[in-house]
């Protein structure tokens, strides 16, 4: 913590990454927590993370539950990259039934051995009962909290808090009968939201593909040092839905970064 003095004569604090007054410091210091950040490689992890940071909170890193069959709307190769991207620790927990037990043990281990006090999670609003609950369940057994910073944010506040944060994502997975395969790899812009809230209107959609209508990767964010090219890439389909199979990725150089 650097402490600053101001031709004001109010003394400010640097507190991990942000300008604070006296009157702020000690409640950002009682809330502070070492986290580690589910990441799904979506929109929704990738605000989330970022949002962790602006309320002061020290991120070790990034975990990434592996189930048995690997998402398709996530491709492990591309969380990688942004693992690499974002300069921070990625932890990879392999996940099966009873699956409880599996996340329990994984964040044990990260308690254990990273100090951690808590998830940050890019959950906006309970599905059902299962996923609603199951993480609350675990970490509370585990005596680490949750944090939830998209919680009960209006679906559209989101997605324009995402672009005007300077995040990119692209549609990695679509669903019929709302979407057709010209989606994929498109890249949420305003434009893509107004489409989005007309099927929304039309169809009953949800705003941010919660009932898994669409899926997104994020290419490009503040918090990421590189950005990340998907040069090369086939178009899958499965049980009605469209996705992207990555073919070429890589890592590039941000043109502005310093």
């Amino acid at each position: 913590m650097i402490i600053l003095a101001k031709k004001t004569k109010k003394v400010i604090y640097y507190f991990k990454h942000h300008y604070v007054t006296a009157k702020h410091l000690k409640t950002m210091e009682a809330f502070t927590l070492r986290v580690v950040v589910s990441w799904s490689g979506g929109k929704d992890s990738c605000l989330a993370y970022q949002k962790a940071l602006t309320q002061g909170h020290e991120i070790c890193g990034i975990v990434t539950f592996l189930w048995e069959n690997p998402s398709h709307a996530h491709p492990l190769c591309i969380v990688e990259l942004q693992a690499k991207a974002l300069k921070t620790k990625h932890f990879k927990a392999e996940t099966r039934e009873p699956y409880f037990e599996h996340y329990k043990n994984a964040l044990l281990h990260l308690t254990e051995n990273e100090g951690i006090e808590a998830i940050v999670t890019g959950d906006i609003a309970p599905l059902d009962a299962f996923h609603g609950n199951w993480m609350d369940s675990i970490c509370k057994e585990l005596g680490i909290e949750v944090i939830k910073p998209l919680w009960g944010i209006d679906r559209y506040q989101i997605l324009k808090e995402l672009i005007s944060q300077g995040c990119k994502a692209v549609f990695s997975c679509v669903k019929k009968p709302w979407f057709n395969e010209n989606w994929l790899g498109r890249e949420l812009t305003w434009e893509a939201i107004e489409e989005l809230k007309t099927l929304r209107d039309r169809y009953g959609i949800d705003l941010c593909g919660e009932n898994g209508e669409y899926h997104t990767l994020i290419i490009d964010a503040p918090i990421l040092k590189e950005t990340i090219e998907i040069s090369k890439y086939d178009i899958e389909r499965h049980n009605g839905a469209f996705y992207m199979k990555i073919v070429e990725a890589s890592l590039k150089p941000k043109t502005n970064w310093k």
